[in-house]
């Protein structure tokens, strides 16, 4: 976590993925679920009325980091979520001309 005042998250089965949508790159983005964080009532999350707040691994060489995901967009204010990706699912309703990138594949 990145933050040291976040409650614990529990782990996530293996193959849960997040898809970010970012209209200025015109790219889908799409990150592993580590975890998922339980919120407590009325916290934001970057789910729509959602009690748990998925956690997402930035696998990134020499400077990895775990972090909620709602971090991740209150950082990067034109990114979204697009969708959560269960176990061999993959994105769907890809805007016209638009990327997917697996996080790591950059």
């Amino acid at each position: 976590m990145t933050s040291d005042s976040a409650p614990p998250f529990v782990a996530a089965p293996p193959g849960w993925r997040l898809a970010f949508a970012d209209p200025e790159e015109r790219d889908i983005t799409v990150a592993p679920i580590v975890g998922w964080q339980p919120l407590p009532a009325g916290a934001p999350s970057c789910l729509v009325e959602s009690v748990v707040e998925p956690v997402v691994l930035w696998d990134n060489v020499g400077e990895p980091f775990i972090s909620p995901a709602l971090e991740f967009i209150e950082g990067n204010p034109q990114i979204s979520v697009h969708q959560v990706l269960a176990p061999g699912f993959e994105v769907r309703d890809l805007p016209s001309g638009w990327k997917i990138i697996e996080y790591g594949d950059q």
